[in-house]
């Protein structure tokens, strides 16, 4: 994999060319680049030759490099510039930086900028960190339309050796994401406290970790744990250098004399060997003998696509420090024996850098003691619809009760394992689960949730009687079963009434105020009249939608209670296809969420989870009529305008005949009828459809 870093020698011989030129000369070799193929200009040449600076040159050739042009374009560059490196291979790994938004790539505001300030930063960081003048930075970063995440990741395009992007992905590695970075020494800073978590590796590479975590390419890290030898062929021969140069490990054999062939076919199960566990994510523990040599992330498995002698695991390389006399010279790809020797690792001094950084990234597979696992009291996933939150809720809870590391993926036997038995009367001495599960709605109500009356009929007769209700229930079990944790998973929180349903919990589910805590707070139940408080063994795991618009009047005193975790559509799922007759499904859902955060927002995009495991084009039509199109007519209140815009004008929806009609000038002049195909026309059965939505080749002629 050694690709991934293909772009940093092209992209650092492009900026020092770029240094060395003039402003007139970038200027005209700006406009000798063949920026489109269809004849649409890009900003960069639509205000005179002064503001084509080199941050916006970059900036727009790095939004440009789109999966469809940018072998053209990368080519086009080198040989206006004489470059002597070869443009990055037309592998998407190879293109994993920072490219931003189209529409926002110019460092001025329609001409308003500072292009002599731009000229001097970008010719200071073409030679390094130590030539840069702060108060270029801060003159640089008050342009208007210039950001922090803007400024810093075109800083990292033009030296990535040297620079870092401030952007939502690499702030999550600093002790306080919300730090504000003002100045160049924050800057400064901020790069000195990343650089300590990755010993021995790149600024580029810690970058990639960062982004590959907030893609969701690695949905967990350091979840699972394990380990390699350096001594693949168990002769002697260290092959350390090999592993760091190609960012790959592999080993020699199965083990314990068993062939290849033999275990491929399966004629020697006992010889069984993980090589194809190893997921995105998953934690890679490289040694030679005894010796540590290097910790790297799981980026792709190529055994289970290829097992054979040469199959690989590429990883992302994030601490190259060597140390003597850590481990045992036993070599075991297994968990059990790697879970041990992490410890040793990160009991060493080079290694512990690493622990805090799997720590910041979340999920960082922490020992599977109950005691070690930290997770929230109360919080919230929220995200558009299909991100998998209530999916996600199923690991998250089983990692709370187990006290091992969240992998939802693996966790729905244990997890329905651990359903609680909603029942009064239950067995105290029998085991009644550890997870409940409760949705709210419009009608939901505190006697559901708390306790309350409820009528009974009893043969002939109507009585009503006491009943406790799902919270109250597994409150008082995980009271009774201290040394345990339970979990209360609450789905769409947001749709129902919180102040009627919690009541005086809202208040007893505070971290602070419950059992055992500083401020333990009882509160007498109204129906019940019985003292009751919160343990503080009771976790409370809230789903929200953020399409929905109940969102917004999400009551306050909830929101200062619970914490609140992201979901946001992954277009790069590992199940979701590449190619279905033709058809890039993850182009596909990235390019319509991209259109729809530019037309209405980023919290009405499309989740990933529609498009999950659709492996053929009926399966596909069938996500779009009956799953896309609903919520794209909803987001957009039948503005069938803006529906076909989010499809590229593809052939899903056409303008309509204009009726005829008795009083013509009742009729907005710019009111347009439009028909969605039917769901039985062959249409929907088009690979050219679909391929249109995210190719921009099909043609968008206007609706005239």
């Amino acid at each position: 994999m050694r690709e991934l870093y293909d772009w940093v020698p092209w992209f650092t011989e492009l900026a020092k060319s770029i240094a060395d030129c003039e402003p007139s000369d970038l200027a005209a070799r700006a406009h000798r680049i063949p920026w489109k193929t269809d004849g649409s200009i890009v900003q960069l040449l639509n205000y005179g030759n002064d503001n084509i600076d080199p941050f916006s040159f970059i900036y727009t050739l790095a939004a440009n490099c789109t999966k469809n042009q940018r072998v053209r374009l990368c080519e086009s560059v080198s040989s206006e510039f004489a470059l002597s490196t070869p443009p990055p291979e037309d592998s998407d790994d190879a293109f994993i930086f920072p490219q931003g938004y189209a529409l926002n790539t110019l460092f001025h505001s329609k001409g308003d900028g500072n292009p002599n300030v731009l000229w001097r930063l970008f010719r200071s960081a073409s030679q390094g960190a130590a030539f840069i003048d702060a108060e270029d930075f801060r003159d640089a970063l008050n342009i208007k339309q210039v950001a922090l995440h803007k400024l810093t990741q075109t800083l990292f395009l033009a030296n990535p050796c040297e620079f870092l992007p401030l952007d939502d992905s690499t702030k999550k590695l600093l002790p306080n994401p919300n730090t504000r970075i003002n100045s160049w020494a924050d800057y400064q800073t901020a790069l000195s406290n990343i650089r300590t978590l990755f010993p021995g590796c790149a600024l580029y590479e810690a970058n990639l970790v960062a982004y590959l975590r907030h893609s969701g390419t690695f949905s967990t890290v350091g979840l699972r744990v394990f380990q390699v030898s350096t001594n693949v062929n168990n002769d002697g021969e260290d092959k350390w250098n090999e592993f760091e140069a190609k960012n790959a490990v592999w080993t020699g054999g199965p083990g314990g004399g068993a062939s290849w062939d033999a275990f491929k076919s399966g004629t020697e199960p006992s010889k069984r060997y993980p090589l194809r566990e190893p997921e995105p994510g998953d934690l890679i523990l490289v040694r030679t003998a005894r010796h540590g040599r290097a910790i790297g992330i799981t980026f792709r498995n190529g055994y289970v696509s290829e097992f054979s002698s040469e199959g690989r695991l590429h990883v992302v390389w994030i601490n190259r420090l060597s140390t003597a006399d850590l481990l045992s010279s036993r070599q075991s790809f297994g968990l059990s024996r790697a879970i041990q020797i992490k410890e040793k690792f990160f009991d060493n001094d080079a290694y512990r850098p690493t622990r805090t950084l799997l720590d910041r990234l979340g999920y960082g597979g922490k020992a599977p003691d109950a005691a070690k696992v930290v997770a929230p009291l109360n919080q919230v996933l929220y995200g558009p619809p299909g991100t998998g939150k209530t999916f996600d809720t199923t690991g998250l809870a089983v990692s709370i009760v187990d006290g091992t590391d969240m992998d939802s993926e693996h966790n729905s036997k244990r997890f329905n394992e651990l359903r609680f038995d909603a029942k009064e009367d239950a067995d105290p001495e029998e085991d009644t689960g550890n997870i409940a599960f409760v949705t709210f709605h419009q009608n939901f109500a505190y006697e559901d949730f708390v306790e309350g009356i409820r009528p009974v009929l009893d043969k002939a007769d109507l009585r009503y009687e006491l009943r406790d209700g799902i919270f109250k229930l597994i409150a008082k079990e995980a009271h009774s079963r201290p040394g345990e944790r339970f979990v209360l998973i609450i789905d769409e929180i947001n749709r129902g009434n919180i102040a009627k349903i919690f009541g005086e919990l809202i208040t007893l589910i505070e971290d602070s105020r419950r059992l055992g805590q500083p401020e333990e707070t009882f509160a007498t139940l109204p129906y019940s009249q019985e003292s009751f408080a919160v343990p503080k063994n009771l976790y409370l795991i809230g789903t929200m939608n953020t399409a929905d618009r109940s969102i917004q009047l999400l009551d306050t005193a909830l929101r200062r209670r619970f914490k609140f975790r992201e979901c946001m559509p992954n277009p790069k799922h590992r199940l979701i296809a590449t190619d279905v007759n033709g058809v890039n499904c993850r182009e596909l859902l990235q390019a319509i969420n991209e259109r729809i955060a530019l037309l209405l927002d980023r919290e009405h995009q499309i989740g990933h989870t529609y498009f999950l495991n659709v492996d053929s084009l009926d399966e596909l039509a069938s996500v779009f009529r009956e799953s896309v199109f609903p919520l794209l007519q909803e987001y957009f209140f039948d503005d069938w305008a803006k529906i076909r815009a989010v499809l590229a004008n593809n052939a899903f929806v056409e303008p309509a005949p204009q009726p005829p009609f008795p009083s013509p000038d009742l009729i907005d002049e710019d009111r347009k009828l439009y028909n969605r195909l039917p769901d039985k026309h062959e249409g929907w059965l088009s690979a050219d459809n679909y391929q249109a939505i995210y190719s921009l080749k099909h043609d968008r002629t206007s609706d005239e």
